[in-house]
């Protein structure tokens, strides 16, 4: 006998454990999703970065002479 009797329903037990775990699935695709969403975030600063650098180089150089 156990020493704390079982006052919740069995059936409601494991809809609460069914529940609880689709939540969980939930947040975790959600915490996926947020990586991949700040991933990008970071790729496309690295591509205006880049750009950036190509267009300040090009302007620190003297122009040549009109052709």
């Amino acid at each position: 006998m156990s020493r704390f009797p079982l006052t919740v329903d069995p059936a409601r037990s494991r809809a609460a454990g069914a529940r609880l775990g689709a939540a969980l699935r939930r947040f975790d695709l959600s915490a996926i999703a947020l990586r991949k969403a700040a991933l990008d975030h970071v790729d496309g600063e690295m591509l205006v970065s880049v750009a950036l650098r190509a267009s300040l180089a090009r302007l620190a150089t003297p122009p040549g002479p009109a052709s």
